[in-house]
């Protein structure tokens, strides 16, 4: 019994043996694929953090520009409210001027011409506001679109992370056993 009892023994040390003899030649491959996949995985990750970088600087131009826009928008309202406070004074005062004037019909014209060429003049001022406002909001669009498309870069880097690292740890666990 001592025979077959060391003979069975020998049988399994010997399978044991080849099949750690068969993980080790194994071994080496696996190595250089998981080697691959993380040099891969760096260079991705290497290529998110550029990317994020970029839009990362994009998004803080885009904020001082409409920081910036805002601003002048403010200074173009108060000066539209002023424009418009003088261009209402201009009409009382041309129409007290029209009222008052008993002077020959020349001169009123003349006066009411030289109003006019101020009101005109008020007008496209206040159509020069308006544009920039305009301008203001096509920005601050832009700005929205660009703060959007980080978030999402964002979100896409930290999944696709949390995705290799996973792999790898699951690869590396299926390695250890």
């Amino acid at each position: 019994m001592p025979y077959h009892r060391m003979n069975s023994e020998f049988k399994i040390l010997k399978t044991q043996h080849q099949n750690v003899m068969s993980d080790l030649r194994t071994l080496p491959k696996e190595l250089n694929e998981a080697l691959l996949r993380r040099k891969k995985l760096s260079e991705e990750t290497k290529s998110c953090r550029i990317c994020h970088s970029r839009l990362l600087s994009e998004w803080t131009q885009l904020k001082h520009e409409v920081s910036t826009l805002r601003k002048e928008n403010r200074k173009l309202l108060r000066k539209q409210t002023l424009l418009q406070q003088c261009c209402e004074e201009g009409k009382r005062i041309c129409e007290e001027a029209r009222e008052k004037i008993n002077s020959p019909r020349a001169k009123q014209q003349q006066e009411q011409e030289g109003l006019e060429e101020r009101l005109e003049d008020t007008t496209k001022q206040k159509e020069l506001v308006t544009q920039q406002r305009d301008l203001e909001e096509k920005s601050q669009h832009h700005f929205n679109d660009s703060e959007m498309r980080t978030q999402e870069l964002q979100c896409e880097q930290e999944h696709a992370t949390a995705q290799d690292a996973s792999a790898l740890q699951t690869e590396l666990l299926e390695e250890g056993h």
